[in-house]
């Protein structure tokens, strides 16, 4: 024991030793001056693969525009998959094998190389890494194999919507795990950068998640939110500035939420309205509360982003003109000048208007309702055709889609106001969600109409077939043929059904 652990000093001051005279870095990384653009690769090779295997990676980066989400699949002929991601920053991954989940990080200009060897035709047997960020991504194994879970948000979203309930739980998993970065840095050394990184990943994630549910509930349940004196002790000795954060996905988005969206009421304005406004209280947010290069990461997003969005770069241009000059470091405005110059009012215009097209091209008016075959909350099936001289409204929605459950009284009324209309059938089709949590809501929330649930396979499919990015999403059917693709949700959409049963009366 002695032994070992001289060795773990000794250790320590050798790599120290080696930084202090710049011979190297931890584990070689040099922290560098970073740059826009740059990106990392992630190699996977696998062993076992005996049937095909699906594969999904995506990241969290603090640069907004560079996020990147991708599912492939492994056959048995080919034992390689490569992903090319933009990397501005060192940045966080999670990646699914099969059934399994897991947690990267990748460093700018490196290759993470992923070694996967297959149990079965779902389940990995050993996995490893090589790379830059090798000695990070064996922490994240062990911290899964501990704690028992791949994510902080899985047990994070799973106490009710209860202040005392949720600042118990919050705090107690936020203790958990930086509990256990603690006893794994006895025994094995990582970069000082990623520590901190890691301290308020986990720190500001915890936070954020707190101050979130009180808007939830206020604002989409509509309910109150009794906090209490002791809720919000932790958020409120928070450091804002926190330069030492600059890795951190969650530190930005707790920024974004704390500085900016807690402060909006968006009530009765226009989407066009609501950007502007956002974007300008996020401005001038960071010129009051944020220096360097956190402001300067913190106003490129914001600015990035409504440039990407705005359908008048004039309302852009003037923005900007009024916020340059606040970046430390001009490449940062030089990259949004360069974006920005690529740009016409045309282009702009079109740009989003083939957007809308490209989400709703899978599915148009008068096309067959892709085929379905899905189980109700009895064990019952119901495909597709068990509805063919019928009007349907599909409700496709998640268990973890706020929005979805909070619209679920307003779906209800709905039903309620079709209940002698022999010819409108409602299902809610749910995709992407575990089974008991689904069963638990519909039976909780009493979510009336047919609920069908979609295996991961069904979901795969129906996401695809009916092109589905966003939840909850409502398609108006009749005679086994879409009517309205994309329509409205349960507020709105009254009118539409009622006109079509006047007409079936008739």
């Amino acid at each position: 024991m002695q032994i070992g652990y001289f060795k773990i000093i000794i250790t320590r001051l050798i790599v120290l030793g080696l930084i202090l005279t710049g011979t190297i870095s931890c584990f070689g990384m040099q922290l560098k001056r970073f740059k826009l653009g740059e990106t990392a690769v992630v190699l996977f090779s696998f062993q076992n693969v005996s049937d095909t295997l699906k594969l999904s990676l995506y990241n969290l980066p603090i640069i907004q525009t560079s996020k990147f989400e991708k599912t492939t699949f492994v056959d048995t002929k080919e034992n390689k998959k490569q992903f090319v991601i933009p990397c501005e920053y060192p940045s966080l991954i999670h990646f699914y094998v099969g059934n399994n989940a897991f947690t990267g990080f990748t460093y700018p200009a490196d290759t993470l190389k992923i070694f996967v060897r297959m149990k079965n035709t779902k389940e990995t047997d050993t996995i490893y890494f090589e790379g830059i960020t090798k000695e990070i991504c064996h922490y994240y194994l062990k911290k899964k194999q501990q704690l028992q879970y791949q994510d902080l948000r899985l047990p994070l979203n799973q106490v009710a919507l209860v202040p005392n309930e949720i600042l118990q739980n919050t705090d107690s998993l936020m203790n958990n795990e930086l509990t256990f970065l603690d006893n794994y840095l006895k025994n094995t050394i990582l970069p000082d950068w990623f520590i901190q990184t890691e301290r308020n990943q986990i720190i500001y994630l915890c936070n954020s998640f707190k101050e979130s549910q009180e808007t939830y509930t206020k604002r989409y349940l509509n309910k109150p939110f009794n906090s209490g004196a002791d809720y919000y002790k932790s958020i409120d000795t928070l450091q804002i500035d926190n330069p030492q954060a600059i890795y951190s996905y969650w530190y930005f988005f707790f920024l974004k939420n704390h500085l900016v969206h807690k402060n909006i009421k968006g009530e009765g304005l226009s989407t066009k309205e609501l950007m502007d406004l956002t974007t300008k209280t996020a401005l001038s947010k960071a010129n009051e509360n944020l220096n360097g290069e956190v402001r300067d990461i913190f106003e490129y997003n914001v600015l990035n982003s409504y440039l990407s969005v705005t359908k008048e770069l004039k309302n852009f241009d003037q923005i900007f003109f009024e916020h340059k000059n606040n970046f430390s470091l001009q490449y940062y405005s030089n990259d949004l000048i360069k974006k920005r110059s690529l740009l016409t009012d045309s282009i702009v215009l079109n740009r989003n208007d083939e957007y809308r097209n490209n989400i709703k091209k899978a599915v148009k008016e008068n096309d067959t309702i892709p085929y379905f075959y899905l189980p109700d909350i009895n064990g019952d099936f119901y495909s597709s055709n068990s509805f063919t001289r019928k009007i349907i409204y599909i409700n496709f929605w998640a268990t973890w889609c706020k929005s979805c459950v909070a619209s679920i009284p307003d779906k209800n009324v709905l039903i309620e106001k079709f209940k002698d209309s022999d010819n409108v059938v409602f299902l809610n089709i749910c995709v992407l969600s575990k089974k008991d949590n689904w069963e638990k809501i519909v039976t909780e929330k009493k979510l009336n109409g047919i609920n069908l649930f979609a295996n991961k396979n069904w979901s795969d499919v129906l996401i695809q077939k009916y092109n589905l990015s966003e939840y909850p999403t409502y398609f108006l059917i009749q005679n086994g043929r879409i009517i309205k693709p994309y329509c409205d949700g349960p507020k709105n959409v009254e009118n539409d059904i009622g006109l079509i049963v006047n007409r079936i009366i008739r």
